[in-house]
């Protein structure tokens, strides 16, 4: 079977970009041929491994040097470069004769269905349905209205597709109408074999520093906490524009001492097999692989039940325990439970454990190679 997949580059280190690497170095090393084709990887090396059987194949039409421009010139440079797109993924498509291609919703995502070659089409969504609107403050009504057109205008899309594929079962209610839907989770980049002994009096979250993770509200939750504990120390591992406000918050709040923003690290299952307890507060998230990194080393978790993901990785009392968005009092409350009992770290930390098992890359893999036969002989 030939699988290609369509993505504007591999060189950077984001989320997506280190799924598709495994996926495509599992296949090809499954017996499947695999190629990737990209749109501005200009040269830039990858920067998660892929396996040099997998073939490389770039358009050279870097959309990213159009950021730049005003809006307008923006979107009709942008309108231009996807007609030559378009034409040269065509050949692309004509002379590989894929069985399956896929796109990770970028630029071609658009137009890839109408490209008649003789391949299944699969739209791989890697996100929250409503990313759009939820991408931006309450305030900004706006934006937000604008998301939900683009919401509405990526749907009509999907629906070309021979299939949909999203990361959550929570999502599948927004897809309807559209029958060819099917959940298939990522997999955990690691799998560790050793655990967090849940010993050290260390709270980690992991995440950019940006509006999204919603860092503030953390700090607020942690500023009511801290006091009472203070051999406990929050370690924040990212970076972002948020930073510096955050650094600051930290100070105002009088925590300063016992928050930690780490940076970035090569090693973060010592970074997570350091700690106890894992918290998020995110505003949204797409399948936050932040959690399933810390339920496969054992750590019970503590998160807002944000859009989407949360859900279908915590079991609430069981592997940790999930809060309704913003109710920062049952945060704290379920926080320090964790916090003072070590023998309900050790259950739940337990209970982590076997639960990551669902996401290891064998489990996550074979749903994919089922779907892709399943396509190909005409039974999707």
């Amino acid at each position: 079977m030939k699988i290609i997949y369509c993505i504007s580059g591999m060189y950077k280190s984001g989320g997506i970009e280190r799924v598709l690497a495994g996926k495509a170095n599992y296949l090809v090393s499954h017996g499947c041929e695999v190629a990737i084709v990209t749109t501005d990887q200009a040269g830039r090396k990858d920067f998660f491994p892929i396996d040099e059987r997998v073939k490389r194949i770039d358009l050279g039409l870097n959309y990213d040097e159009l950021d730049s421009l005003p809006t307008w010139k923006r979107y009709w440079r942008t309108l231009q470069m996807k007609k030559t797109h378009r034409a040269l993924l065509i050949e692309v498509l004509q002379r590989e004769r894929a069985d399956i291609v896929v796109s990770v919703l970028r630029q071609e995502f658009s137009f890839l269905p109408t490209i008649k070659d003789g391949s299944k089409k699969i739209f791989e969504s890697h996100t929250s349905y409503y990313t759009k609107v939820l991408m931006y403050p309450k305030e900004a009504k706006l934006k937000r209205f604008l998301g939900l057109a683009r919401i509405a205008y990526d749907k009509t899309i999907a629906q070309e597709y021979d299939q949909v594929v999203i990361l959550t079962h929570e999502e599948v209610a927004h897809w309807q109408p559209i029958p060819q839907v099917s959940v298939i989770p990522n997999s955990l980049p690691f799998h560790p074999s050793e655990h967090a002994p849940l010993e050290n009096k260390d709270i980690i979250a992991v995440g950019r520093m940006e509006y999204q993770k919603n860092f503030p509200e953390l700090l607020s939750i942690w500023a009511s906490v801290a006091p009472g504990y203070p051999e406990w120390r929050l370690h924040i591992w990212g970076e972002g524009y948020l930073l510096d406000s955050l650094k600051a918050q930290a100070e105002k709040l009088g925590i300063a001492n016992q928050t930690i923003f780490e940076g970035v690290t090569s090693d973060m299952h010592k970074a997570y097999a350091d700690s106890s307890i894992y918290v998020m507060t995110s505003h949204f998230e797409g399948l936050p692989m932040v959690l399933l990194e810390a339920q496969a080393t054992g750590l019970p978790i503590v998160s807002y039940a944000c859009p989407s993901g949360p859900r279908d990785i915590v079991t609430d009392g069981k592997d940790g325990y999930l809060i309704t968005p913003y109710d920062q009092d049952a945060f704290k409350e379920r926080l320090t439970q964790l916090m003072e009992s070590a023998s309900l770290r050790q259950a739940m930390g337990q209970e982590a454990v076997q639960s990551a098992e669902r996401f290891t890359t064998e489990a996550v893999m074979r749903q994919w190679e089922t779907l892709f036969q399943s396509l190909v002989n005409g039974k999707h």
